[in-house]
């Protein structure tokens, strides 16, 4: 993408599509055909009953929706739009010749939901804040972007000094949330503050809480003219995927974004004309299996390996998911095989499948962990080397089923190789902490696509996302939830963003790859595909098969949740006063 004044943001030939503006802008005063109110009952996903009013967009543990409905980006890189930049609280962005700074213009006229005006100082602040506090910065914009400082050109322009050339900084900045300076320079404690009456720029800002059910209902003072047209989102509490999908077929839910098994006859027929769902196979993201390699025995690549060699990731597809799943293994890659295409290296592909690795080979796995010193003992379990017998569990989401059924189809296949394997279902906040202080042995997990490879591995890979405490306590961010780094990738990942070669980049991705691949921090098992269901019963202008402008699923954070919640409308003026 091109950074010449003639339009702003991003690499000169990462992505060429980019040069035009994306589709979807926002409205205008005229854009008012539609009835306004109702409120849309949402899950994003089962957790159970709400543990708190946590609207911080700073925590990893915020409720659903407060990073999607109630704070906005600087900028929105619409997946279905080719991830092309979709101008929000911020209008234009210009990296300087030398590429050391990338400046932002922010759109004039956003007021904050308390009717104060959004301004410059209010990025400054909020980048400041997060620099302060470093356990908020969930984005990883200081260390990721390599901000040397942040300062205020005029009340409607920002400037991020970079300490290095770093061509992904309008990515990652351009992702972040601000927070008003007027409020939160008050609060004594960022880190801890749970921001129960949040004031934001979203369409959503007006909350009320409770376990079993919160909502978020119109801001006063949005921005977009005309918007949203629904009155609020509600989010009640489920404690599964069967409860969840038991409210859905029944229609007590409008939006959803959750596995159904044999979705066309329990869903689909159950309201042909109103019940719909679209999985998005470019959009799918990986579904991946961590592992600890922080210590023994997946602190061992040899281990690691023999454990891509026994997991029968067609069985999983099969027998866990069913209709609407992709048939095939998953890229050892974990590259999207659609949406990378251009990137992924055959020969990296062909020296996993001779190795193994990615392939359902058990009898591989269990020479690999023979030559590699894992002896089965007297109890028909392996040993590590030292004769220490290995038992280990794997973790998934309780009521999250699908894959509490693909854990269990792996333990399965791990204890074909001779491993004592076992299963555990921690609620989701649980799981979550678990991941990111890297206690925990085996995790089912998920990984993140943006724009480029690059996204994939640095998310997987790179150091900047782990700290470390004074007392040792290690915790990570984004899904370097494996805690494996090394510095030939770190360095790798530096090179990328330092040209704007295409053809220097495939290389550095090449290289990237083979590294993955050889050193198996975590496991591709699937796609990820992207549940969403909706209903039209009440509620029209939802994303469609044939009409995709968003990514549909009410769980996205990349902007497609926000996109759909200011498009969706009441079928008519009736239908808006039901709920």
């Amino acid at each position: 993408m091109s950074r010449k004044p003639t339009f702003v943001i991003l690499l000169l030939s990462l992505l060429v599509l980019a040069l035009t503006v994306s589709t979807v802008k926002p409205t205008t005063a005229a854009d008012t055909k539609f009835p306004k109110g109702g409120t849309v009952n949402v899950n994003t996903s089962p957790q159970g009953n709400w543990p708190g009013p946590d609207f911080n967009p700073y925590h990893l543990s915020d409720r659903d929706g407060t990073r999607a409905f109630i704070y906005e980006p600087l900028v929105v890189f619409n997946p279905p739009d080719g991830g092309k930049p979709t101008w929000w609280l911020a209008t234009d962005a210009k990296y300087s010749d030398d590429l050391k700074s990338l400046t932002f213009t922010l759109r004039k006229g956003v007021k904050w939901s308390d009717g104060q005006p959004f301004t410059a100082d209010d990025v400054v602040f909020s980048a400041q804040l997060v620099q302060k506090y470093p356990a908020l910065d969930t984005g990883g914009i200081w260390v990721g972007a390599g901000i040397d400082k942040v300062s205020k050109v005029d009340d409607n322009t920002v400037k991020f000094d970079l300490k290095a050339v770093y061509t992904q900084a309008d990515t990652l900045i351009g992702q972040f949330l601000p927070v008003p300076k007027h409020v939160w320079e008050k609060i004594d404690d960022p880190v801890k503050y749970l921001n129960e009456k949040p004031v934001a720029t979203g369409p959503f800002s007006e909350v009320t809480f409770s376990p079993q059910v919160y909502t978020m209902c119109r801001n006063p003072n949005y921005w977009q003219e005309g918007k949203p047209y629904i009155d609020c989102i509600r989010f009640p509490a489920f404690s599964g995927n069967d409860s969840v999908n038991n409210a859905l077929i029944n229609g007590e839910l409008d939006w959803a974004g959750n596995f159904v098994a044999d979705i066309t006859k329990t869903f689909v027929a159950k309201d042909p004309a109103n019940n719909h769902y679209y999985f998005w196979p470019e959009g799918a993201r990986p579904v991946l299996l961590y592992m600890n390699t922080t210590k023994a025995p997946f602190s061992d690549v040899k281990f690691r390996q023999a454990l891509s060699m026994a997991i029968n990731r067609e069985g999983i597809v099969d027998n866990a998911y069913g209709e609407g799943y992709p048939a095939g293994a998953y890229n050892p890659t974990g590259l999207a095989s659609i949406r990378y295409k251009d990137w992924i290296s055959q020969t990296v592909l062909d020296k996993a499948k001779e190795s193994g690795i990615g392939t359902y080979s058990p009898d591989k796995a269990k020479a690999a962990l023979d030559a590699a010193g894992y002896k089965v003992g007297s109890d028909n379990f392996r040993m590590t080397p030292d004769g220490k017998p290995i038992a280990f569990k794997i973790q998934t989401v309780n009521g999250w089923t699908d894959w509490t059924n693909a854990a269990q189809i792996i333990a399965q296949n791990f204890q074909d190789i001779g491993l004592n394997v076992s299963i555990e279902t921690p609620e989701f906040g649980a799981w979550y902490d678990a991941l990111h202080s890297v206690k925990y042995d085996a995790s089912m997990g998920w990984a993140t696509y943006v724009r480029t490879p690059w996204d994939y591995y640095f998310h997987q890979m790179s150091t900047s996302l782990m700290t470390k405490s004074a007392d040792g306590k290690l915790t990570v961010q984004d899904q370097l939830w494996h805690g494996w780094t090394s510095p030939e990738t770190d360095k790798l990942l530096n090179d990328f963003t330092q040209t704007t070669d295409l053809a220097k980049q495939k290389e550095i991705v090449n290289q990237l790859q083979t590294a993955y691949v050889q050193n198996v921090p975590s496991i591709p098992l699937m796609p990820n595909w992207n549940w969403y269901e909706w209903s039209t019963k009440r509620f029209d202008g939802f994303p469609t098969q044939e009409n995709y402008y968003a990514q549909g699923s009410p769980w996205d954070t990349q902007g497609g949740a926000l996109i759909t919640a200011l498009t969706i409308h009441c079928k008519d003026d009736k239908m808006c006063g039901q709920k």
